[in-house]
C-alpha cells in the first residue's frame, strides 16, 4: 500500500468520524430544543441547514471514498458516480452559500436598533424560506452538469476536457462547455466568498468598537450573547474562507493545466471536504443551546436508566 494511499484513507476517515457525528448532535439538539420549546430562532434554524448540507457532503462523498479507498466496498458504477457526485456538489453549494448567508444575518443582528435595520432584519427572517428554496433551486440545475456527463471509468475516452473526482470523472464533450461550467462554478464562490469577506470585516470592525468600549466603560450593559455568536460566525466564515478559498485555487489550477496531476485532484476534494467535518466542532464548542440541549438529554437518559433500574428492583421485591 502506498504512502499517498495510506495519506488519503487516514485522512478521510478522520473526517468521517468526525463530521458525521458533530453534524447528527447538531440537529439532534435543535431538533430537541424545537420539540421542549416549541421554536427555534432564525440563526438556529440556518444552523441546522448548515449541518444539513455538511452531512451531505461527507455522506455522499467522504464516506465513499473512504470505502473505495479501502477496498471495503466497490461503490462507483456510472449510476452511483453521477448520483453521489451530484449530491455532493449540491451539499457543497449549500454549505457555501448559507455560510455566506449567516454571515450577512449575525452581521444584521449586531447592527445598533436602528428603525431601518431592524425592518431590514424582519425582511430578511420573513424570506428565508423564499431565499432558502431559490439556494436549492438555483444549486441543483448549477449542478446538474454532473448528472449528464459523469463517469467512473474514462478508458477509451478521447476527451481532453475531463475534471476527475478521485473516483469519478466529468467529461465535457467541448472546451467551450468545460470552461464555462469552470467559470460558472468559481464566479458563484467568488461571489458568496465576497460577501463572507465583507461580513467578516464588519464583525471585526464590531469587535474592535465593542472592545475599546468595554475598556473604556467596564461596566457598560454591552450584547455579550451577541458578540459571542458573532465571533462563533467569524470563525466558521474565516475557515470557509481558508478551505474553499484553497479548493477554488486548485480548481482555477485543473482548468489551465493539462495534464492534471492526481495530487491536485486530492489535495481538492480534501480542502473540499474538511470544513463541513470541523465546522460542526465550533458550533458545538460555541453554541450554548446546543450544549445545554446535549446536557439535558443526557439527564433524561439517566433519569430515564435509574427509574428502569428501580422499577425491576422493586418488580423482584415482588
Amino acid at each position: 500500500m502506498g504512502t499517498w494511499l495510506v495519506l488519503d484513507i487516514v485522512s478521510y476517515f478522520s473526517l468521517d468520524i468526525i463530521g458525521i457525528p458533530g453534524n447528527l448532535i447538531i440537529l439532534f439538539a435543535f431538533l430537541h430544543t424545537f420539540h421542549s420549546h416549541g421554536r427555534v430562532t432564525t440563526g438556529e434554524i440556518i444552523l441546522g441547514k448548515l449541518a444539513l448540507s455538511n452531512l451531505l457532503v461527507i455522506l455522499t462523498w467522504g464516506l465513499p471514498i473512504t470505502l473505495q479507498s479501502t477496498g471495503t466496498y466497490m461503490v462507483f458504477g456510472d449510476l452511483s458516480c453521477q448520483i453521489s457526485l451530484y449530491l455532493y456538489c449540491v451539499g457543497r453549494a449549500m454549505s457555501v452559500s448559507i455560510t455566506s448567508l449567516l454571515g450577512c444575518f449575525q452581521c444584521i443582528s449586531i447592527t445598533p436598533s436602528h428603525q431601518r435595520w431592524m425592518n431590514v432584519k424582519k425582511r430578511l427572517i420573513d424570506s428565508l424560506f423564499p431565499i432558502m428554496l431559490f439556494l436549492w433551486t438555483f444549486n441543483l440545475i448549477i449542478s446538474s452538469t454532473r448528472l449528464a456527463y459523469s463517469t467512473a471509468s474514462i478508458k477509451n475516452i478521447t476527451s481532453r476536457y475531463i475534471m476527475s473526482y478521485n473516483f469519478c470523472f466529468v467529461i465535457f464533450p467541448n472546451y467551450l462547455i468545460y470552461l464555462g461550467n469552470g467559470v460558472i462554478y468559481v464566479v458563484r464562490d467568488l461571489f458568496f466568498l465576497s460577501l463572507m469577506m465583507l461580513s467578516s470585516g464588519y464583525l471585526l470592525y464590531v469587535f474592535y468598537q465593542h472592545g475599546k468600549q468595554v475598556k473604556r466603560i467596564p461596566t457598560v450593559n454591552t450584547k455579550h450573547a451577541e458578540i459571542r455568536a458573532a465571533k462563533a460566525v467569524f470563525t466558521l466564515v474565516m475557515m470557509y474562507i481558508v478551505s474553499f478559498g484553497l479548493d477554488n485555487l486548485f480548481w482555477i489550477l485543473t482548468l489551465c493545466t493539462f495534464p492534471l496531476s492526481p495530487r491536485f485532484t486530492d489535495a481538492r476534494i480534501f480542502f473540499d471536504s474538511c470544513y463541513s467535518a470541523i465546522s460542526p466542532i465550533v458550533i458545538i464548542l460555541t453554541n450554548r443551546k446546543i450544549q445545554m440541549g446535549l446536557k439535558c438529554s443526557r439527564k433524561k437518559t439517566e433519569i430515564q436508566a435509574v427509574k428502569s433500574i428501580s422499577n425491576y428492583i422493586a418488580r423482584k421485591k415482588y
